[in-house]
């Protein structure tokens, strides 16, 4: 889990600032890697981990975060060295009505471990 959470900052880095943790302080735009859970089938089998990618804006309008949304998610469709799924993304305006959340969830297969 931890080798994707890595790949994936690194990947993403590329579009604006990424973080794992959020930083104390903050600058807009930036995306947020949030692991939501993990599930074994078998022991030493494949995992399945859920992962929100969230991305904040505090841009006046649409516009930027659209962007934003659309260039991580074609970085995401090109991402290889784990099997992801996209299976939804929404956008948000919260209570300050100032700050826009681009919200992805992903499903990603990640390896066994080698006995």
């Amino acid at each position: 889990m931890r080798k994707l959470l890595n790949e994936l900052r690194n990947d993403l880095s590329l579009i604006c600032p990424t973080h794992i943790q959020r930083p104390e302080e903050v600058f807009f735009p930036h995306i947020t890697l949030v692991p939501e859970q993990s599930l074994y089938g078998v022991p030493w089998g494949p995992r399945i981990a859920c992962i929100s990618i969230k991305l904040w804006s505090r841009y006046a309008g649409t516009l930027e975060i659209l962007r934003l949304g659309y260039e991580v998610e074609q970085r995401l469709y090109a991402f290889s060295p784990f099997s992801l799924k996209l299976m939804e993304s929404s956008l948000h305006l919260l209570k300050d009505e100032r700050t826009r959340l681009y919200k992805l969830r992903l499903k990603a297969l990640l390896p066994g471990r080698n006995v």
